[in-house]
């Protein structure tokens, strides 16, 4: 393997590692005792993702707040300046393709990686036409120690532990489904094609920007 492609991979294990511990609501299970916190919906892991891989698009979805809620306006404002400014948008960016329900890319391996060291268990159950009915990640006690133990010491990560807190904070409540839709209403999104990498939309959201501020980005 490339050393380009094993970056890649060490990211994305990365990423939804961290996905998986800062959205999974706590669990308690006797019968399931080693396990602490519990995510459901493989689609929910894919939207939260593609924000982190592609922060023009979060960006895009902050100012579709700030205009619904002024008293955000002033924080989200710096937010998507901050981002801007850091050139994220292209530093950032981890390009995903347009699947049958938005951006996606393949969990398999990363999930049987994460579940191989013991820091997930992965579970899903099939209806009766033999189509995926649900998916189920409980996060394990280990995960959890291992992330609590060394995310302050480990700088590099800062940025992603960052930007998951902040996805929560503005979008923690939404499921899959919502996010889903939330991301299809950018025209850019919806109208990539199956199996073509989603375009980058930094011009449109310098133009929202300017709108909703009358400043430029």
């Amino acid at each position: 393997m490339e050393t380009q492609e094993k970056i890649q991979m060490y990211k994305h294990r990365l990423r939804i590692f961290l996905i998986l511990y800062f959205f999974a609501d706590e669990y308690s299970d006797p019968s399931n005792p080693t396990y602490k916190k519990l995510f459901t919906s493989e689609v929910r892991i894919q939207k939260i993702d593609f924000w982190l891989r592609n922060p023009d698009y979060f960006s895009f979805e902050l100012l579709k707040v700030a205009k619904e809620q002024p008293t955000k306006q002033l924080e989200i404002k710096n937010i998507v300046k901050t981002i801007f400014k850091n050139k994220e948008p292209i530093i950032r960016r981890e390009e995903m393709e347009k699947f049958r329900f938005g951006a996606y890319q393949d969990l398999d391996d990363v999930i049987a990686f994460l579940d191989s060291l013991g820091l997930i268990k992965f579970e899903s159950k099939r209806a009766t036409n033999s189509t995926v009915r649900s998916k189920k990640y409980f996060i394990s006690e280990l995960a959890i120690e291992k992330i609590e133990k060394n995310i302050s010491s480990l700088t590099f990560l800062q940025w992603y532990v960052d930007r998951c807190k902040l996805i929560k904070k503005y979008f923690g409540d939404k499921s899959g489904t919502q996010l889903k839709d939330l991301q299809y209403q950018s025209e850019e999104y919806s109208t990539t094609s199956f199996n073509e990498n989603i375009k980058n939309i930094s011009d449109t959201v310098s133009k929202e920007f300017t709108n909703l501020y009358n400043e430029t980005l």
